[in-house]
């Protein structure tokens, strides 16, 4: 931020300390000030300040001008605050405490080290994994917030493409206009029900899959699948699911079961974006991968 910004103060009027109006003054100007009152001379001010004298003693009589009222007094080479002096560096002190950390805030905005992020994740994703990740960037980066959302992986992809989200943990659509970078795999098991005829069952192959509502493997592009509602329809016997292992654990697990896959099968869960720009969003990108 330039010296040449303005702060806007109030002067007061009269022998009582009131704000009556408006006055534009220069940071510089306050800088002065404060210079001088702590030196309590011009010379010593303004070789304190690299200016010349001349400088210090204009930007000085500028403010006073502006201020409406004397700032010091001035008798045989001394100087003293006057009452209004003492009144304007409580003030003055007040003004660059805030234009200081108003610096700071805009540094660490144009930075990316504050500001939000919008992160989006399958629903009933691996709670580990989710949290490991943004607790990894709260560390780094803690003037930053995050807000999380859960959708299905379509509209985790809809939302990324249309801007309302930045990045999303999710599965691969293997569609152009996003990147995909893999952050974990996991073993693939079939979700059924407790009381369903294969809920005894200590693993399955392939060949003895029937009546499969769902198969992460096979995700439809278009699909909206409601995460929940199929759940509750598996825990109800009306089929069942193929999905990441981490699945299993969600609200209807006392009634369903998981049965492992053979050969083992893996499916990857991976960090989710597409080319716009936002400085937040490269910073998560940076932390997770």
């Amino acid at each position: 931020m330039k010296k040449s910004c303005v702060i806007i103060i109030f002067s007061y009027h009269t022998q009582k300390f009131s704000y009556q109006e408006m006055n534009i003054v220069k940071i510089r100007q306050i800088e002065y000030f404060l210079e001088v009152e702590k030196t309590l001379n011009i010379t010593k001010a303004a070789r304190n300040m690299y200016v010349s004298q001349t400088a210090v003693t204009k930007q000085l009589q500028l403010l006073e001008e502006e201020l409406g009222f004397a700032l010091f007094l001035r008798e045989n080479k001394r100087m003293q605050l006057t009452e209004g002096g003492a009144f304007f560096k409580q003030e003055a002190l007040r003004l660059m405490h805030q234009y200081h950390l108003t610096e700071q805030n805009i540094s660490a905005y144009r930075y990316g080290e504050s500001g939000c992020i919008n992160i989006g994740f399958v629903k009933n994703l691996d709670t580990e994994l989710l949290i490991s990740y943004l607790s990894l960037f709260r560390s780094k980066y803690p003037e930053i917030e995050v807000n999380p959302y859960g959708y299905s992986n379509l509209a985790l992809h809809q939302h990324i493409q249309n801007g309302t989200l930045d990045v999303g943990f999710g599965i691969s659509m293997n569609n152009s206009r996003f990147h995909y970078r893999s952050l974990k795999s996991y073993p693939l098991v079939l979700l059924t029900s407790k009381s369903g005829p294969l809920a005894g069952i200590n693993e399955i192959s392939e060949q003895e899959l029937e009546n499969v509502l769902f198969d992460v493997r096979n995700y439809p592009t278009n699909s909206p699948l409601e995460f929940e509602g199929m759940l509750i329809k598996i825990a109800c016997g009306y089929g069942n699911a193929i999905v990441h292992q981490f699945a299993k654990k969600n609200r209807f697990q006392d009634y369903l079961v998981s049965i492992p896959l053979i050969p083992c099968q893996m499916k990857t869960i991976s960090l989710i974006y597409d080319d716009h720009y936002c400085r937040t969003k490269d910073l998560f990108i940076e932390t997770c991968l």
